[in-house]
């Protein structure tokens, strides 16, 4: 993650949870969670847990939930609402995820990929760190052209095109592999109004 993403999150971070509900609803939470097919007895890593999003609702089914985030900041909020329950809190970068291999039986992420550095190792590192089996889902921006984003949010890519998605898992080692179109999310901006952008799911199976 760039030194220009931490800074933003540092900023938000306290009002990220009221900030988030103007971009997406927790109808993106539900279809991470039932791609992911989240059970009671997994464990579960939540790649750039933010302030909780996704891992409130796995802790609800899952044995245990890893929220991985590199902002301390994000993280200590998510700490205030989610300590002392099944979730363990890690600092770190999803591209090099401090767990040791097959050590997870889901892998979920929301609006993670647009700010990694190298989306395609990110993804083979969370193929790295699930067991055989285990199961992939990633909530994140469709292709689009809103370039003030980089600056205002911090954002790398501008979305990613669904055919480029279902590449990357597929190089990743990933089976039953489907993307397909999610909600449109919101971004509300002084100087740019309001704009819509398609949002996507993507799932797979580590071979």
């Amino acid at each position: 993650m760039s030194r220009k993403a931490e800074k933003y999150f540092e900023e938000v971070s306290r009002s990220w949870d009221v900030l988030r509900k103007s971009f997406y609803g927790d109808e993106v939470r539900d279809a991470v969670l039932a791609a992911a097919k989240v059970l009671p007895s997994d464990t579960v890593l939540d790649v750039g847990a933010g302030t909780g999003f996704l891992t409130e609702g796995a802790a609800k089914i899952a044995r245990k939930v890893i929220a991985l985030d590199f902002s301390e900041a994000m993280t200590g909020e998510s700490r205030v609402k989610l300590g002392g329950s099944n979730v363990e809190f890690k600092i770190g970068n999803v591209e090099k995820i401090p767990l040791p291999d097959a050590s997870v039986d889901a892998v979920i992420g929301n609006m993670i990929l647009h700010h990694c550095l190298n989306p395609d190792v990110a993804v083979k590192d969370m193929a790295r760190v699930l067991v055989p089996g285990g199961r992939l889902a990633l909530s994140d921006l469709q292709q689009h052209n809103f370039e003030f984003l980089r600056n205002e949010q911090a954002d790398r890519w501008l979305g990613f095109e669904i055919s480029r998605v279902r590449t990357i898992l597929d190089q990743a080692g990933f089976a039953d592999v489907r993307v397909e179109g999610l909600e449109s999310c919101c971004s509300t901006t002084v100087e740019h109004g309001q704009v819509k952008i398609p949002m996507f799911l993507a799932s797979g199976r580590k071979l």
